[in-house]
């Protein structure tokens, strides 16, 4: 006697435990991947901006620095303006460039013709006030993000998270040690 497709019981558990572990893999991966994805989310969306905003102010400082300052200072200030560019898509790289980016644009900021960095409205102080602004913001926005990261990490710490986690390749990072 022939047997239907649908009274075979064996392929029926076989088709409905397959359906359910992917469903329970697919449905865990996706909600993993949206817990690890929260900090990103939150620096694209609330400090990428106020980073490119800071770098384009510091871009701005070297211009005007050009010629009036210790050519070193300047080279320092380039090579961390450079550094922090390149770790756009980097949060915790973008970080810790940042930090090297802020004391080589104080020096260099400091270090020009006090007429051009002090006069009220002038390009060097409006410059200045631009790139201390966005670091400021960031220094505001960074706990934030750290803070996201820590929960993302340790709401994946667990079973079956852990092991979820690693299936979809979701991973969190902070942006200081």
């Amino acid at each position: 006697m022939k047997h239907r497709l649908s009274e075979n019981r064996a392929l029926g558990v076989t088709a409905l435990c397959c359906a359910v572990l992917v469903g329970v893999l697919g449905i865990g991966c996706a909600k993993v991947r949206a817990v690890a994805q929260a900090p990103a989310d939150y620096y694209r969306t609330s400090m990428s901006a106020d980073f490119a905003a800071r770098e384009a102010a510091a871009g701005s400082l070297l211009a005007l620095a050009e010629g009036n300052v210790d050519d070193s200072l300047l080279q320092s200030a380039q090579a961390a303006l450079d550094e922090s560019c390149a770790a756009a898509d980097d949060p915790a790289a973008r970080y810790a460039a940042g930090l090297s980016l802020k004391t080589a644009v104080e020096l260099l900021y400091n270090a020009m013709p006090a007429d051009e960095r002090d006069g009220q409205g002038s390009p060097a102080q409006m410059a200045w006030s631009e790139f201390t602004s966005r670091t400021a913001i960031l220094s505001h926005a960074v706990p934030e993000y750290n803070e996201l990261a820590r929960t993302a990490a340790q709401k994946l710490s667990g079973f079956p998270a852990q092991f979820l986690a690693d299936l979809a390749g979701a991973h969190t990072e902070e942006m200081t040690a």
